[in-house]
């Protein structure tokens, strides 16, 4: 029974609830925090966190928790993991097929 809840867990979908105007484009799937999520191709993973309503993104080297603040690049609160690469930022990253994207993490955690 463990493993059946361990996979539903792992199979939840995160809904984009929060979009401004209906996306539109091309879809492909990504896994944000192991959660799927429908993204377009080409846009921002930043506006992807900000429709399922993530808000809290990234890890910074003193531990805090904070959110995007510039929206272009400059002030590196958005910093995400994409595909086991660290310090991505999310305003800048564009949606590819299949990224696996960690929020809230922090390359000093984990030896690197």
């Amino acid at each position: 029974m463990d493993q059946y809840v361990e996979l539903m867990e792992h199979n939840k979908k995160l809904d984009r609830k929060q979009d401004i105007v209906p996306p539109s484009g091309q879809f492909t799937q990504v896994w944000i925090d192991d959660q799927r999520v429908d993204a377009v191709l080409g846009e921002n993973i930043l506006s992807v966190l900000f429709a399922v309503g993530k808000n809290e993104i990234a890890q910074n080297d003193h531990a805090k928790i904070t959110g995007a603040y510039c929206g272009m690049g400059i002030c590196h609160c958005c910093n995400v993991q994409v595909n086991g690469k660290h310090k991505m930022k999310a305003c800048q990253t564009l949606i590819e097929p299949g990224m696996r994207i960690n929020t809230q993490t922090n390359r000093l955690e984990e030896g690197f």
